[in-house]
């Protein structure tokens, strides 16, 4: 019987990106930004990039510079490296954020092409390699524009080819969805950037059929990539990045106008500016379009010398400002409960990172934002970038179980491995999975918080006797070929538990290393769902902490 949780069979969505998106390698921090959201909303992702800013431009002529008279087919082979180049980069951004993926080559997929070398069209592909890794990681990422001949040659398929690409995967992978990001928020009957001020403001579609975006000048979405969705009914979605409602171009008989998708800025005051509250500040400085940050506190502001945003030792204070959002990333309960009231009752949206307050005191938390009107988000709370409070479905859980701790799945790989505890403990912090004092980890208070988060979400009330721990402190090592130990959490209707298990080594959770976390739900009907990423550091913790922002920016885009 099939499994309606089972990861293949979540919806699938092709993601191109393009424009600004790509401008240079730390601008492909919005496309991770852009995967892990739809990840989130629980679809598997293929990524399409093109190459970036400029980079396919310098290839021709670096080209052009060694031989003139190159044959189309050795061009081809050098423009490719372009998005051979952004495609690998991608990749390593998204495993610094701590999100599985795989990266393919055209080659590895047997996308074929036929044609002129540098203005081929796509034949076939190979779907079992793209399955597969897609099953094993969720998140795929292509080079666009790419493609072999039936020679295993490198053949291109012409300018603005990555649009093609994305549609012709979404068509024969049979994707519920195919999006490219551009730098526009839609179709337009005319250039936005372009328009005289004097002149009515040109009209934005929320539909279209495809020769309506035939009659456009291809500067923004690829004729040939139109006519092939037109040829195979393949509809397609055009927006800007984070966007809540795309063009969507299809075989509609109806044309529809809609106002802009733009967004409107939020202000942003950042509590805490350890570990995670900078990373947070770093990626929010990219997006200004989305948000501007309008004060910080730290504990010691020295710390943080001639920066340009104020930075306050009073952070109580700073959430009781007029700040739209406020973020509490300090941790602990004092001052961090107080954060909280003050956001909450001075008429801001909270979003935190703390298992530790959301698990004492999130009931009391959830009546002030709904008496508010406001919303908290605390989906770091809970393993880092996995996304498991996303993935819970409220009236058919039956239990959560997992390594949800990673500086105790790294500790505890340490320990196995003969290091002492002290320097497995160092260790952890210098790599930053491991706060200045571990004892919350080591203890099993941490993961405990973090079941509890869980069961509240769940509406679930645990009796107190029903909840237990064992520390890592008190365990001793059994060196096994076979099994490992983890800290393992596990939270039902009735009881939450952190125990030290032995568990097979090629078993979901016990092949998870380092700061690795995942997490299996079971539903009451015998299925599971599992969900995996890093649950600790600087970048999987932002990471989702930024995810809860812009969330927040789609679902107040209109207000």
């Amino acid at each position: 019987m099939s499994n309606p949780r089972a990861t293949s069979a979540s919806p699938l969505i092709v993601l191109k990106f393009g424009g600004s998106v790509l401008l240079d390698q730390q601008r492909l921090r919005i496309a991770v930004h852009e995967i892990y959201r739809w990840r989130r909303d629980g679809y598997r992702v293929i990524a399409v990039v093109s190459a970036l800013a400029g980079r396919t431009e310098a290839l021709i002529a670096q080209a052009d510079e060694l031989f003139a008279g190159a044959s189309d087919q050795a061009k081809a082979a050098i423009i490719a490296a372009g998005e051979l180049e952004s495609a690998s980069l991608l990749g390593i951004h998204l495993d610094r954020a701590g999100i599985p993926a795989s990266v393919l080559t055209p080659g590895a997929v047997g996308l074929i092409a036929a044609g002129d070398p540098l203005d081929a069209d796509p034949q076939s592909i190979d779907p079992s390699p793209i399955q597969a890794a897609l099953e094993t990681d969720g998140v795929v990422v292509l080079p666009g524009f790419v493609a072999i001949d039936e020679q295993s040659q490198t053949v291109t398929l012409g300018r603005g080819g990555s649009d093609l690409t994305a549609i012709f995967l979404a068509h024969q992978l049979n994707a519920d969805r195919c999006r490219l990001i551009k730098d526009v928020d839609g179709l337009y009957d005319r250039d936005p950037a372009k328009t005289d001020p004097n002149s009515p403001p040109p009209r934005r579609y929320q539909a279209v059929n495809y020769q309506h975006a035939l009659e456009t000048d291809g500067s923004i979405i690829q004729h040939k990539a139109i006519r092939y969705a037109q040829h195979t009914q393949t509809p397609f979605e055009l927006t800007r990045f984070n966007a809540a409602r795309p063009t969507i171009i299809s075989n509609t008989t109806q044309t529809t106008e809609c106002p802009p998708d733009l967004p409107k800025p939020r202000t942003v005051a950042i509590c805490g500016l350890g570990t995670v509250g900078a990373g947070v500040l770093e990626l929010i400085t990219q997006l200004p379009e989305l948000f501007s940050v309008t004060g910080l506190s730290a504990r010691n502001p020295a710390k943080h010398p001639d920066h340009p945003i104020p930075i306050t030792t009073d952070a109580p204070a700073l959430a009781a400002s007029d700040a739209d959002i406020v973020l509490e990333l300090i941790g602990g309960l004092d001052p961090a409960l107080d954060i909280a009231r003050n956001a909450l009752t001075t008429g801001s949206h909270l979003i935190t990172a703390n298992k530790a307050l959301i698990a004492e005191h999130g009931k009391e938390l959830n009546a002030l934002a709904h008496q508010s009107n406001h919303r908290l988000l605390a989906s770091a709370s809970v393993g880092g970038v996995v996304p498991v409070l996303e993935s819970l479905e409220t009236d058919q859980v039956r239990s959560v179980s997992g390594v949800l701790n990673g500086t105790g799945n790294f500790v505890l790989g340490a320990l196995e491995s003969g290091q002492p505890l002290d320097q497995a403990v160092t260790q952890a912090q210098t790599l930053g999975f491991a706060e200045s004092d571990p004892s919350r980890d080591l203890d099993g208070r941490d993961a405990l918080d973090k079941l509890l988060v869980i069961a509240q979400q769940l509406d679930w009330s645990i009796p107190e006797e029903s909840i237990s721990r064992q520390c890592i402190t008190e365990w001793k090592p059994t060196i096994s070929t076979q099994s490992t130990a983890k800290q393992h959490a596990a939270v039902t209707k009735d009881q939450a538990a952190v125990t030290i298990e032995q568990l097979d080594r090629t078993s979901t959770l016990g092949s998870l290393t380092n700061e690795w976390n995942a997490a299996v739900i079971e539903y009451d009907d015998g299925s599971t769902r599992t969900v995996r990423g890093k649950g600790a550091g600087r970048w999987p913790t932002s990471e989702s902490v930024l995810a809860d922002l812009l969330q927040l920016s789609r679902e107040t885009s209109d207000a």
